[in-house]
């Protein structure tokens, strides 16, 4: 295969990011240059197109590079533990990283066949459309924007299928089993400390909890937002719209359309606290969302960005603060959120900028005039792990300090000649291939049991790394 490096694409991407908004329904979930085909019940698509989805909600995805110059990656320089690190911890990059689920090579085979919903092994073509992922005891669940897959790990051959959503799909549903839950555009998904797995529906102004997921009693439940089931509403998206805090059947989002304007932006991106609070961020106020516990699943707002230019791209809770990441068009950003003390009448005042700037937090970017474009979050309850479209995965303290190069080697549209991803590599020999997306794409990044899960890919060869982490 050919190699070309996408470190001097990225801060350019990330300005085209801005001016379109990177969120628009019919794009899905490709944006610039990346693709969501290829999943759910849709047909595979060809080697450059990336495939779309029947229900027209996602785009052609990039084509593959032609051969070119990889200075750039090689100038980022090898991944290294940052000085002094994270006191007491040790932790270091991750061990080996196998091929888990997937295909990246799929692209080279763009007749393989359509997915299969009543289950199909986890290296099968096609790929399904891996997005959001997460992990709860031995199952793994992926979201693919309409669907939602799982898997039983504990068996010797295990097999990925469908348990929620149907692509394409009319309308958004849920408060009934599973097989019977549909969804319009899913954003994010996240795993809950009972259990539960919750999914952010972007269009369908819903946010979503799926009880026993995996389980013979499997059901969905309303949570936020939307509370009926209701027809895709096109170009006036999202459902539910407005700007409305209270108990989580009465709550709006995504601003009054006067405002806003037709199409305008929802809720996207999820976080969940140890006590089981859900975070959202809602595109079209700016504001952080929480929704408690309590029998009336409350919304409440937290918080407000003082930049309307910010594509949040990820969340992640950790010691008692809200953490958000992402780029603004030529900056990447880190920003910590306490809602403790949140003041109504000072609603952006306790949005702390912990930094921003083009790179300078990251060994591997520093000085190459570079952006990493952070992207998904987790947290392993000490440090923040997050994934970029540069093609890395950093352990990062909440003062944005890098402690560890976890996985990754640089950004590439193709692998470099003579790696195999079939095989497996050291976590920061391995060559994170993924296309570039908007601020609503991965690469996605779940964490368990010692168990680093990165799941991205270009075009339709979507696919799942899994990392041995200390």
């Amino acid at each position: 295969m050919k190699s070309i490096s996408l470190l001097a694409s990225l801060a350019a991407v990330s300005a085209i990011c801005v001016s379109v908004a990177c969120s628009s329904k019919s794009d899905g979930n490709a944006g610039a240059g990346g693709s969501s085909g290829g999943g759910g019940t849709s047909s595979g698509g060809d080697s450059t197109s990336g495939g779309s989805s029947a229900a027209g909600k996602t785009s052609t995805g990039g084509t593959k590079g032609e051969a070119g110059d990889t200075s750039s990656a090689a100038a980022a320089g090898a991944p290294t533990t940052s000085e002094g690190g994270d006191t007491g911890s040790g932790v270091g990059a991750c061990g080996e990283g196998v091929l888990f689920a997937g295909d990246p090579l799929y692209n080279d085979k763009p007749d393989a066949g359509k997915p299969k919903p009543a289950g199909q092994g986890l290296l099968d073509d096609p790929p399904i459309r891996n997005e959001a992922i997460a992990v709860i005891g031995n199952k793994l669940f992926v979201e693919t924007e309409f669907e939602i897959w799982s898997a039983d790990l504990s068996g010797a051959a295990p097999k990925i299928a469908r348990i929620a959503g149907a692509e394409p799909s009319g309308f958004v549903n849920a408060g009934v089993a599973c097989k019977d839950t549909t969804f319009l555009v899913m954003r994010d998904m996240a795993a809950e400390p009972n259990g539960k797995l919750v999914v952010i529906d972007y269009v369908g102004g819903a946010v979503i909890e799926i009880s026993d997921p995996g389980g013979p009693n499997c059901k969905s439940d309303w949570v936020a937002g939307t509370h009926a089931k209701t027809a895709d509403p096109g170009d006036a998206y999202p459902l539910a719209q407005g700007d409305k805090d209270g108990p989580g059947a009465q709550a709006l989002f995504g601003g009054d359309p006067n405002v806003t304007g037709v199409g305008g932006g929802g809720i996207h991106k999820v976080a969940v606290d140890p006590d089981g609070n859900i975070y959202t961020y809602d595109e079209g106020t700016k504001k952080y969302k929480m929704i408690a516990t309590d029998a009336a699943r409350t919304v409440s707002t937290i918080g407000m960005n003082a930049s309307g230019d910010d594509n949040i791209m990820g969340l992640a809770f950790l010691k008692g603060k809200l953490y958000a990441t992402g780029v603004d068009g030529s900056n990447d950003f880190l920003l910590e959120i306490d809602p403790a003390t949140y003041k109504a009448a000072t609603p952006k005042a306790n949005v702390k900028e912990v930094f921003r700037n083009r790179g300078d937090q990251f060994p591997e970017i520093s000085g190459t005039g570079h952006q990493a474009i952070p992207a998904q979050m987790v947290t392993d309850g000490q440090a923040l792990i997050v994934s970029a479209q540069s093609g890395y995965v950093w352990r990062m303290g909440t003062d944005g300090t890098v402690l560890a190069t976890l996985a990754g080697s640089g950004a590439f549209l193709d692998y470099q000649d003579g790696f195999d991803p079939l095989k497996a590599h050291p976590a920061t020999d391995w060559q994170l291939v993924s296309s570039l997306s908007n601020a609503d794409g991965g690469p996605w990044l779940a964490l368990d049991g010692g168990k680093l899960y990165w799941s991205g890919g270009i075009g339709i060869g979507k696919y799942m790394v899994q990392f041995s982490c200390p």
